[in-house]
């Protein structure tokens, strides 16, 4: 069994064109989609599995009338930014079960998540002894099941990849507020503070697509002390968050059916 905590904080910008499908500084997870908000599909998704514990929603309350099928679900407010999310849901974890081993993470804004794709992952976390996984995408898969999707890709030795929206920790290790979170998170818009946190030699291996993903994960641990692993994940809609309208009409497509206009 797993926790799962489930990133729900984020809101719809005055400037975006989803505005008027919701209220302006509503989260954006309340975006409804083919009659469900995203939120509830990626519910609908974690409640159709048998191997997920205690599910904790941040950036919602009960108000907002979501459910997990027959599971629990326990809010907490947004901390702010993703990692200050995953030390609060990871926090929130350890209170309500102290022996929890590993927290999944999963965004809100991927309703086209199913059961089988969870599944699949909790197989393959199952398989190793990590601290952390992160899935990857490969840009051939993304493109062929959605053409012109527009994520964003990096470059390593022999692919391309966009990373995907759910991934898995060591929930001690977040709810200790490890060192490692406050590293990657001041470095996440500044090329040279990334240059600072894993070295210049391999930032300019990773730009220039000679970086293998074996190489990623040691480089990881050696940083930051932490065992980490790249999945490739074999389901693009993983990685298909809405934050765009375009993306918005791919999903409502998707979850509408084949006559949708």
């Amino acid at each position: 069994m797993i926790d799962v905590i489930v990133g729900a904080g984020g809101t719809v910008g005055a400037s975006d064109s989803l505005l008027g499908l919701v209220t302006e500084g509503k989260p954006k997870a309340l975006l409804e989609i083919a009659g469900k908000t995203m939120v509830q599909w990626v519910l609908d998704a974690i409640a159709a599995t048998d191997r997920v514990d205690n599910v904790i929603i941040i950036g919602l309350d009960p108000q907002h009338s979501v459910s997990c099928g027959k599971k629990a679900i326990h809010y907490i407010p947004s901390s702010g930014g993703i990692f200050e999310n995953v030390v609060a849901g990871a926090t929130k974890i350890i209170k309500i079960n102290p022996d929890s081993k590993l927290t999944m993470w999963v965004s809100a804004d991927i309703p086209l998540l199913t059961a089988e794709m969870l599944n699949w992952f909790l197989d393959k976390i199952g398989e190793t002894d990590h601290d952390f996984y992160y899935q990857v995408i490969n840009k051939s898969v993304m493109e062929g099941r959605f053409h012109g999707s527009r994520r964003t890709y990096t470059r390593l030795k022999g692919k391309t990849v966009c990373g995907g929206d759910v991934s898995a920790f060591s929930t001690a290790i977040a709810s200790d507020a490890h060192p490692v979170w406050g590293k990657i998170a001041s470095a996440r818009k500044s090329v040279a503070r990334q240059a600072a946190l894993v070295g210049l030699w391999p930032l300019i291996l990773l730009l220039t697509g000679q970086l293998t993903d074996q190489q990623a994960a040691s480089l990881v641990h050696k940083r930051l002390g932490v065992y980490a692993v790249l999945l490739d994940c074999p389901y693009a809609e993983v990685g298909m968050d809405v934050d765009k309208p375009a993306q918005y009409e791919v999903a409502r497509r998707e979850l509408e059916g084949p006559n949708v206009k």
